[in-house]
């Protein structure tokens, strides 16, 4: 699938980090208020009361520091808002705004009390607005490794993209976008202790493929496993994935993806062998009770 260029270029001008949630103060306002002050001598950007404008739903973020919130609201109530935010009008209401970029500073204008925010709108689709937002946040810093996963993931089932699509969207190589990925089969809870911070990206990756990822998880935690330990499994895990790559280099993007969503599907690791034209996928299991397993998940496919 070819992906419009137009997607990877210029995000970063307009758009900012999403943050927490923070009490809107503000009351919106009718439509016959005013609502939208446009500013003279500046093609598209209006002024829209900050009550008016509710946060785009489609966002990888899930975990945010309050203290960068609260450095920006300060900046705010300093020097004003110096970005617009990217918005379109909403559906059901059209008072009101639905934000597609530019969430971060909205917020910290609800938190400095500021009346109104510069805006510019856009009538963008549904897809436009979904695939535009979730971008944003992608070519951000300061998303968590399983946040970051779970954009590429949603990326891609949404849009069927392949990884080779969603590195060039993102600026990435495939090979990080397919790295970031695997973090999605470790249990949830090495999951948690990766967005929290508690376990290491190095560490997560090379947990991917263990025999008890979580049990190896909670001993670095714990303390019984010591640093050099830790790192001797990186090492051994870093050796088995470059192998694991290695096997795949003849692939293509397309039979790449289709392996890696067929391993996370099954929740095992699987294999795709090419002969010329031909070639045989290899699913592996532990014991019978794995196989019933994955049986079941191929029979509901």
């Amino acid at each position: 699938m070819k992906v419009e260029s137009r997607l990877g270029k210029g995000l970063s001008t307009f758009f900012e980090n999403k943050q927490p949630e923070v009490p809107v103060f503000h009351t919106p306002v009718s439509e016959n208020q005013n609502q939208v002050k446009e500013q003279e001598n500046l093609n598209d950007i209006k002024y829209i009361p900050v009550g008016n404008i509710i946060p785009n739903e489609n966002q990888p973020r899930k975990n945010f520091k309050e203290e960068q919130l609260e450095e920006l609201a300060l900046s705010i109530e300093k020097n004003g808002v110096l970005q617009p935010i990217l918005v379109r009008r909403d559906k059901k209401n059209p008072a009101m705004f639905e934000i597609i970029a530019g969430e971060r500073r909205w917020r910290a204008a609800n938190l400095a009390r500021i009346n109104e925010i510069p805006a510019i709108i856009k009538d963008f689709s549904d897809k436009e607005t979904f695939e535009i937002g979730l971008i944003e946040n992608l070519q951000r810093e300061n998303l968590s490794p399983i946040e970051e996963a779970n954009g590429y993931k949603k990326l891609m089932i949404s849009f069927d993209y392949t990884q080779e699509d969603v590195s060039k969207i993102v600026n990435k190589s495939r090979s990080y976008v397919a790295n970031v990925l695997r973090l999605l089969s470790l249990p949830k809870e090495v999951q948690d202790m990766v967005n929290s911070g508690d376990i290491s990206y190095s560490i997560a990756r090379s947990l991917v493929g263990t025999e008890n990822p979580l049990k190896t998880a909670k001993s670095i935690l714990k303390g019984d496993m010591t640093v050099k330990q830790a790192e001797e499994i990186v090492q051994t895990n870093k050796k088995s994935l470059n192998n694991e790559e290695s096997e795949v280099s003849e692939l293509d993007s397309e039979l790449i993806s289709i392996k890696e969503n067929l391993s996370d599907t099954l929740k095992t690791k699987v294999d795709i062998k090419l002969k010329g034209k031909k070639g045989e996928i290899i699913i592996k299991f532990n014991d019978l009770s794995e196989l019933n397993l994955i049986t079941t998940k191929l029979n509901n496919i």
